[in-house]
């Protein structure tokens, strides 16, 4: 039996020495919508997320534009999209960057940018939404991190850059407004995010 390479694996599997941000944005989309990131040179693969994660998301990722629109701050959100540092290159389930820095066309926001990441654990990636992520995320200075777990029940743990680390500023469970680095103000519904998931 012959087996039937798509032409991200091919590429994937042929490639020789450390990565590059340059590679991992020309590869193609993979067949089953896995993310490729990149680590100084180690590119690491996810599997697609499944519904519920993307229902979060976009729930979340709704009521983050209501607060941008609402406090005029000049931001723009997006959800798994490219962020790039010199040799690091992120998908994060949510970001907020400088409305500057992503004209239209544009393919990857600097890390720099970035006022607030956000992650969604997931079985496949607990490790690197839990530690690898946000000490990467927090040495790049990022101001913002949001740490969403999906299990027991449905959280954001909201985290603050202080000096070169985070540090978890609140969790929420239900309905709260909360502070995004001075520059805006989210006013958080996780029991509507709770009945989006239940519909």
């Amino acid at each position: 039996m012959v087996a039937i390479m798509s032409v991200a694996e091919t590429r994937v599997d042929d490639h020789e020495g450390p990565w590059t941000v340059e590679d991992v944005l020309a590869l193609p989309e993979h067949p089953a919508r896995a993310r490729f990131e990149l680590v100084d040179g180690v590119l690491m693969m996810s599997p697609a997320p499944d519904w519920d994660h993307q229902t979060v998301s976009s729930a979340l990722h709704s009521q983050i534009k209501v607060a941008l629109a609402r406090s005029g701050a000049p931001f723009r959100s997006g959800e798994a999209v490219n962020v790039t540092g010199e040799s690091r290159l992120f998908i994060p389930d949510i970001a907020v960057v400088d409305r500057a820095a992503v004209p239209r066309g544009t393919l990857a926001a600097p890390l720099d940018a970035a006022v607030l990441l956000g992650e969604i654990v997931s079985p496949f990636n607990r490790a690197a939404d839990r530690i690898l992520k946000p000490a990467l995320y927090a040495h790049a200075k990022v101001p913002a991190y949001w740490r969403v777990e999906m299990k027991p029940d449905l959280c954001v743990v909201v985290h603050e850059l202080e000096g070169d680390t985070y540090r978890e500023a609140a969790t929420i469970t239900g309905k709260a407004s909360v502070d995004v680095a001075g520059e805006f103000t989210v006013d958080l519904d996780l029991d509507a995010v709770r009945r989006e998931l239940e519909g």
